[in-house]
């Protein structure tokens, strides 16, 4: 079976432009037989700046919205799309389709996400594509593009594509963490790489495994640990991991006695403290390792009492249970879930002070 090979990678990993726009292609090829006037109207170029407007679904309130497309580099053009009081409709674009005036942005890692605008003028006028829904924007130039939130990067490997999000001010380093979804989260995962990206956190999305044996688990994990330590803006001694259900399982008996480079703490998330983990958790706990276990679903309880009692009242070892929650931690709605009660809020604090 194929292993993340991140590390292995690193070397040869480019960033991929947040751009490619087919026209110009099209452009080059038929210059040499097309008149002047015609060559221009194949080539298309992004219009750069801000723009405020709304978007509005049937049946729901009406939310303000914003679009900003820049061009920080000759070349490299990346759009943010924010959506006021809906925080998971939020994202940055990894890859811009401008032409004829037709816009498309895609949501990395949520490829069911998809704007899609036309441009008149100032206005961009078009629609939201979430799967099977769909709501209405307009949005009018205000001005200059505000500065940029977080960048992200597909990241290639053997087994699916990575995704790293990381904050666009690289001058501080700051926590980094390898995010290991499983089947079930997986869809939603990308909404959580983009929140803690907005809070400064770099956050390597890794595809779920067909596999979660140990040492599969353990050659991911070290793998992802070495992109992370390699990346702008990653304090190296502050470089961890947040692994889903039974990934999480796997990773704790090899967190007792993993070779370099190690993770400087573990958040779990719906994992069940089975026999044959329990003694590792709690070895970790006795060992002061951070360690954050959070529980989502109404059938959250009894796993998080049992992970409770596992880990004690050590320092570094915290339970937190969202019950009104789905298994993702968070809230189902009619056109994008919602962080449950406290989310993410309570894990960038825990992140900040552990």
């Amino acid at each position: 079976m194929p292993i993340l090979t991140l590390g292995q990678l690193r070397n040869t990993h480019r960033r991929l432009h947040s751009w490619h726009v087919v026209a110009l292609w099209v452009g080059l090829l038929l210059m040499a037989c097309q008149p002047q006037h015609e060559q221009a109207a194949e080539t298309s170029i992004p219009p750069v700046g801000h723009y405020e407007g709304s978007l509005s679904a049937a049946g729901q309130a009406e939310m303000r919205a914003a679009l900003d497309i820049r061009h920080p580099s000759p070349g490299h053009y990346e759009a943010e799309f924010t959506v006021t009081g809906a925080s998971t409709l939020s994202f940055v674009s990894d890859t811009i389709i401008f032409n004829n005036n037709l816009l498309r942005l895609s949501r990395p890692a949520r490829p069911g996400q998809v704007l899609t605008l036309t441009l008149d003028g100032d206005f961009w006028r078009g629609t939201l594509a979430l799967d099977s829904l769909k709501a209405t924007t307009i949005l009018v130039k205000r001005g200059a593009p505000t500065p940029s939130t977080y960048r992200v990067e597909e990241v290639p490997q053997a087994n699916g594509s990575a995704w790293l999000f990381a904050p666009a001010d690289t001058t501080t380093p700051g926590t980094a963490l390898a995010l290991l979804p499983d089947a079930e989260t997986e869809p939603t995962a990308a909404l959580w790489a983009d929140a803690l990206a907005r809070e400064g956190i770099i956050t390597l999305l890794l595809p779920a495994a067909d596999s979660t044996t140990t040492p599969a688990e353990t050659t991911r994990l070290q793998a992802a640990l070495r992109f992370l330590r390699g990346t702008a803006g990653a304090d190296t001694a502050n470089v961890g991991a947040w692994a889903v259900s039974n990934r999480a399982s796997a990773l704790a008996p090899a967190l007792l006695g993993i070779a370099a480079p190690r993770p400087a703490f573990l958040i779990v998330q719906n994992t069940v403290a089975a026999p044959d983990s329990r003694a590792a958790f709690k070895e970790l706990s006795r060992r002061k390792f951070p360690l954050l276990a959070l529980y989502g679903g109404p059938a959250a309880k009894l796993p998080a009492a049992t992970m409770r009692g596992v880990l004690g009242n050590r320092r570094g070892a915290t339970v937190r249970t969202y019950r009104m929650t789905g298994p993702d931690l968070l809230v189902p709605a009619t056109l994008s879930p919602s962080f449950g009660p406290g989310l993410p809020a309570d894990v960038v604090e825990w992140l900040q002070g552990k």
